[in-house]
């Protein structure tokens, strides 16, 4: 199906008037009760503008937080009618004071929610933007970008989990529109700042120097084995560089099979399965700091397969350096993750 345009109202009183112009669909699932009535293009109802009262309408897009059904296959997730209302993508509603309040939401869980992004792409008013940056969604207003957090309110993959949010989040942007037509970030709504990844300086400084011998050690041992670490293309038309590839590809995996078996043996895991095994930062500074440990290049290769070492221009030597470096605050544990953080308007 294809993506069509939505009309961009700009206030409260155009998704009013639109609402009002647009015949209700009927069929032999919808009834006239429901009041189906598509934001666009009739083709695509699932895409529909709703009625809450005289001073509140919603858009839906058939991404979650819809109590109607619009699809043939799967079951249809139970819908409160306090989550129907706070899980719709688009809140338009007219406040006493004559402003008028939009309500902008994420989808629920912490993966991608294509058809939302989409959705909010053609529905916002012409002020607004929506943008993704590095796999995080914002709300751009007066050049200015709004983190769009995603929420675990309605989460369906999780609806079977005790964990899961039973109550709303309140994970939303909501903006106010004044009488003189300006937007601005409402003042009792929230700005969130996105999580991030942050370098613990003093504590790696304290292995600076295991570091910077296990950065000139790999230097003189990877060039031995660069036939099976360098990059190269899949050879299509060649069967013996496919042998090759598949060689090093069959190489990269006894390496790490070695190194799970050596952390079961120390009791470094409880991982049952190569694939759920991950090097926790203690036994990681332990095999770089020790110069004999059998382990040192078994750990590394991984990061070494189709790393920029074996490129001849000194850029790329800083390249490597560089992804080296990120590779280390990883598996040494060097990085923090900061959460993400609310702050309301006015607070820095």
């Amino acid at each position: 199906m294809s993506t069509y345009d939505l009309p961009r109202l700009n206030n409260f009183n155009a998704v009013a008037s639109h609402y009002a112009g647009i015949k209700p669909m009927t069929s032999k699932v919808h009834t006239l009760e429901q009041d189906v009535r598509p934001l666009g293009d009739r083709r695509r109802k699932f895409e529909r503008v709703k009625k809450f009262s005289d001073n509140c309408y919603a858009y839906y897009d058939g991404n979650g937080g819809d109590n109607i059904k619009f699809w043939d296959y799967g079951s249809m997730h139970k819908i409160s009618d306090e989550m129907h209302v706070a899980l719709a993508p688009i809140v338009w509603t007219r406040n006493a004071d004559g402003t008028e309040t939009l309500r902008v939401r994420n989808g629920s869980g912490p993966y991608a929610h294509m058809g939302r992004y989409s959705f909010l792409t053609r529905a916002l008013p012409s002020a607004f933007r929506f943008d993704i940056d590095n796999g995080k969604q914002f709300i751009v207003l007066n050049h200015e970008r709004y983190y769009l957090p995603k929420s675990n309110y309605g989460n369906f993959y999780r609806r079977d989990d005790d964990t899961a949010p039973q109550v709303d989040d309140e994970k939303y942007l909501e903006f106010t529109r004044a009488s003189n037509g300006s937007w601005e970030i409402k003042t009792n709504s929230f700005t969130y700042t996105p999580p991030r990844m942050l370098v613990d300086k003093e504590r790696k400084k304290k292995f600076k120097p295991a570091m910077d011998s296990y950065y000139d050690w790999l230097l003189v041992m990877a060039p031995m084995f660069r036939e099976h670490l360098e990059d190269f293309p899949y050879p299509y038309d060649d069967t013996v560089g496919q042998a090759r590839y598949q060689a090093k590809h069959n190489l990269a995996r006894e390496k790490m099979e070695e190194l799970f078996a050596y952390a079961k043996e120390q009791d470094w895991t409880d991982a049952d399965y190569i694939y759920a095994f991950e090097m926790k930062g203690d036994h990681a500074l332990i095999i770089m700091e020790d110069e004999e440990h059998p382990m040192r290049m078994n750990m590394a290769w991984s990061m070494l397969l189709d790393s920029p070492l074996f490129k001849a221009h000194e850029s790329d030597r800083k390249l490597f350096r560089s992804h080296y470096n990120r590779w280390i605050n990883k598996v040494c544990g060097f990085n923090i993750k900061i959460e993400a953080q609310v702050t309301t308007k006015g607070e820095k």
